[in-house]
């Protein structure tokens, strides 16, 4: 006898008391905002954030947490949420612990996979976002030619 594994997913509607969910995320500057808090992480902390077509924020998750150097992904981790809601765009949002929000090559190389993957699955990546210790970089204005 051969073992099916079957995957039931459940869709709910639930009232909460947050800050982040329903506001339009139009700019960089909200984003930064809206997510500041992650400037005092000890370690690197990676979010999506899922938008409704109309760019307001309808969910946000931690997909994953690292060292304090570095963190481990998978661009399917990024996008999953976004596939099971049916919902067509993303921003990505994560910290740098040592305070700098200027990107690395690691960060530049993963945001064109996930773009990459996003474009297959027609979701959009509008920004990944840096936060550092007293700034924030939006990787949409830095390079804006993996954007495109």
């Amino acid at each position: 006898m051969v073992t099916l594994r079957e995957i039931e997913l459940t869709y709910r509607f639930k009232e909460v008391d947050c800050d982040i969910t329903g506001k339009t995320a139009n700019s960089p500057e909200v984003i930064g905002k809206l997510f500041d808090y992650l400037k005092h992480e000890t370690k690197e902390v990676f979010i999506v954030v899922n938008l409704t077509s109309q760019h307001d924020v309808n969910c946000f998750e931690v997909v994953a947490k690292g060292t304090a150097d570095a963190i481990s992904t998978r661009p399917v981790e990024l996008l999953r949420t976004a596939v099971i809601l049916n919902l067509k765009a993303v921003i990505l949002i994560h910290n740098h612990p040592s305070g700098l929000s200027e990107p690395s090559q690691a960060d530049v190389r993963f945001t064109e996979r996930v773009i990459e993957i996003g474009n297959i699955l027609n979701i959009t990546v509008l920004d990944h976002v840096i936060i550092g210790l007293n700034q924030h970089t939006s990787m949409r204005q830095t390079h804006a030619h993996i954007f495109k």
